[in-house]
């Protein structure tokens, strides 16, 4: 094993869905904490930089390359020490062991088990994401003590935000609310009906600003939505992740299903509401203070199922969903802070 004085060229690899990439940014932290002044560079998905592009933890951010060759040249040309794949996936490793990266360090993969990898850890899904990709770097011997997400805007995300705020009339100094109501699947989105009435409810009771954003595949989710609302809601689409995180990052609340964009909002420290019905809250649950995580707690498939075995019970999570309830959720806003949440 390399001693770690040694280590001064690092790279880390996830590709991920957005929600997932943001759940890593407590690793990144942690190895920046113990190699101050390692070159640290993390190879992302497609289309998934602007999660960690402004990280002032990271030198360098790259792009997986879907050539197998352009690949490896990109990595083995940053002559890398270190790496640390977050995901049980044998051909990354391959990957980095044929750009003769030395120290390789990852979990156990699915195919190759524990092949190719100088430190090989347990994929243990019993605990909160963040804390499994920590035990990656737990592994190395390294104390870990916050493991808190974090995303930061960058000076154009700013600009950009500050400017939609005022195309929108939304800079009057009202509370500014927002209401995810998407998810990847549809047993896991609280009703449209719902979303509208909770965003009345918040109109009524706070004179706030409602937003609704709503991803690619939502269709006229959010427009449905607006339709039912005494108040006419701003409904953003068709956003980058970066823009995403500098609105969010200026709501004093946002309520969202299990998805992406809860895990984005709770990284730039808006105060959040995370609803969960169709997947397990003790591994994808914002737990962190400022954050609420409404559920049915008797439903004990919550704890046990995995993301892929939900498929089977979509009518579990459907009556999960709908167990939740607009004066529910309104009444765990009350016991928040959200109100004197920063701008």
């Amino acid at each position: 094993m390399f001693a770690h004085e040694q280590i001064n060229r690092i790279l880390i690899i996830r590709l991920a869905p957005l929600g997932e990439t943001v759940l890593t940014t407590p690793v990144v932290r942690a190895l920046r904490q113990h190699f101050q002044d390692a070159y640290i560079a993390y190879m992302v998905a497609p289309t998934r930089e602007d999660l960690v592009s402004a990280n002032p933890h990271l030198n360098e951010v790259l792009t997986y390359q879907p050539s197998v060759p352009k690949l490896i040249y990109q990595i083995a040309q940053r002559k890398f020490q270190m790496v640390l794949v977050l995901q049980p996936t044998f051909r990354l490793v391959l990957h980095t062991f044929i750009a003769r990266i030395p120290f390789r360090i990852g979990f156990e993969t699915n195919t190759g088990g524990k092949r190719l990898l100088h430190i090989a850890v347990p994929n243990n899904t019993a605990q909160h994401e963040t804390q499994r990709y920590l035990d990656v770097v737990r592994a190395l011997d390294i104390e870990v003590t916050d493991d808190e997400p974090e995303v930061f805007v960058d000076d154009v995300g700013k600009v950009w935000v500050d400017d939609f705020l005022k195309n929108q009339n939304l800079n009057d100094g009202k509370p500014i609310i927002g209401l995810n109501p998407g998810a990847a699947t549809t047993y896991r989105r609280w009703s449209a009906d719902n979303f509208a009435v909770l965003g009345d409810m918040f109109h009524k009771a706070y004179g706030a600003h409602i937003i609704i954003t709503t991803g690619p595949r939502e269709g006229e989710l959010a427009h449905h939505i607006a339709k039912q609302m005494e108040h006419s809601p701003v409904i953003v689409k068709d956003i980058t992740p970066m823009q995403l995180a500098a609105l969010l990052q200026q709501c004093h609340l946002y309520i969202s299903n299990d998805t992406g964009p809860m895990h984005l909002s709770t990284a730039v420290k808006t105060p959040t509401i995370a609803l969960f019905g169709g997947s397990n809250p003790i591994q994808w649950g914002p737990h962190w203070d400022k954050h609420t995580v409404i559920a049915r707690q008797e439903c004990e498939l919550m704890k046990t199922l995995s993301p892929k075995e939900w498929d089977e019970h979509a009518d579990v999570a459907h009556q999960n969903m709908n167990a939740i309830k607009p004066d529910m959720v309104f009444a765990a806003t009350e016991k928040m802070k959200w109100k004197t949440h920063e701008m």
